[in-house]
């Protein structure tokens, strides 16, 4: 399914983090359009609204976070089985372990420099795009 056009709306507070991802993408040349959200309140409404083929969450976000809001998705219909990758400042095995608990379908450490954020695109865009068959 390379070269069709996929849709992933990112679901992140961080201003920075955001641009990172959105770049990286970019000069990876991949095909997914992005979507950025800011507030997992706000994501879920508009996941409620319009169908992504990729949900990219961070766990850490003032009000609602991303686990809560990954329990939110799993429970419902339209995204249960939309594949949510998990991008997180947070390594601790905890975090790791309570994600795939929920239902996230891969976990990633945030990458600490550009050259890390354009690997992470490359590499998402090898599985999830070119390789991976979703429902």
């Amino acid at each position: 399914m390379a070269g069709s056009p996929r849709k992933l709306i990112v679901v992140d507070d961080d201003p920075v983090d955001v641009r990172f991802v959105m770049r990286a993408f970019s000069d990876a040349g991949s095909p997914v359009e992005i979507v950025h959200v800011a507030d997992a309140d706000i994501a879920s409404d508009r996941l409620d609204r319009e169908a992504f083929d990729y949900i990219l969450l961070d766990i850490n976000m003032p009000g609602t976070s991303g686990m809560d809001l990954l329990k939110r998705l799993r429970a419902r219909a339209r995204t249960a089985v939309t594949p949510v990758i998990m991008l997180s400042s947070s390594a601790s095995m905890v975090d790791v372990s309570r994600a795939y608990e929920n239902g996230a379908n891969a976990y990633a450490v945030k990458p600490s420099t550009r050259s890390g954020y354009r690997e992470f695109a490359e590499g998402f865009t090898r599985f999830w795009v070119d390789v991976a068959v979703s429902p």
